[in-house]
């Protein structure tokens, strides 16, 4: 459904919403939300127009961490939740006004890659971690977790799963569903993390520590991913994680 110009409520943009991340719930949705709002009722702007202007907030995040100072790193957190804001948004205005498109879609998973792989690896060159070999394993985890999450939505598309009565997948999509029905991811999801590491640990001026444990954060979050997608596959449950 295309909504009119100038009559989107909140209660619109939230109908409109992707499965919710537990920060983004605490911090980005009230914000995404007024941009939506403002976007769809007050400008001719694109989906596409917000995801290049993310791509712009993450390259100045990259910039700002490479800097390294405290002070960078607080404005580079900040600016990475602007960042967010806006991948948060261009999605729903593209729902909102009907210009959904598989490239916009490609865009905003490219976008996010790169953007995402770029600023992990300025933060750990100017923490002096850049030769260390879990960091290249955080930047292989970046793809896979990508790459799933990109795939997966064609997949669910066009599969019919056969295992729904099978014990175990059983209680696992009572659990999901349980979170599903409320609009929330089901666990703590690759944006969890990056709020852990591009955030967080900038903020506390702790930037090493924050990839430290963002690596066991996000090796879980990427194991969880594919537990959830392998049971979406294979069950009648179409959303993931």
């Amino acid at each position: 459904m295309e909504f009119s110009r100038g009559y989107i409520s909140s209660t619109d943009v939230v109908s409109k919403l992707s499965l919710r991340t537990w920060w983004g719930l605490l911090l980005v949705l009230p914000l995404s939300v007024k941009l939506t709002r403002f976007i769809v009722n007050r400008t001719s702007w694109s989906p596409n127009t917000i995801t290049v202007v993310g791509i712009g907030l993450r390259l100045s995040t990259a910039a700002l961490f490479l800097w390294a100072t405290p002070l960078s790193l607080i404005i580079g957190a900040l600016t990475y939740i602007a960042a967010y804001v806006c991948d948060c948004t261009d999605g729903t205005v593209a729902r909102l006004t009907g210009k959904t498109s598989e490239f916009g879609r490609y865009l905003d998973h490219v976008a996010d890659l790169l953007g995402d792989i770029l600023i992990l690896l300025v933060l750990a060159s100017a923490q002096n971690l850049i030769s260390m070999p879990w960091i290249w394993a955080m930047v292989f985890m970046h793809v896979v977790e990508c790459y799933i999450s990109y795939m997966t939505g064609f997949a669910l598309k066009q599969h019919h799963g056969e295992m729904g009565n099978f014990v175990l997948f059983r209680w696992f999509n009572l659990y999901r569903q349980w979170w599903f029905r409320r609009n929330l991811k089901s666990f703590l999801s690759f944006s969890d993390y990056t709020a852990l590491v591009f955030v967080l640990f900038p903020l506390l001026g702790l930037p090493a520590l924050g990839l430290i444990i963002g690596f066991w954060l996000l090796l879980v979050v990427v194991l969880y991913t594919v537990l959830s997608t392998f049971v979406s596959l294979h069950t009648s449950v179409k959303q993931f994680p």
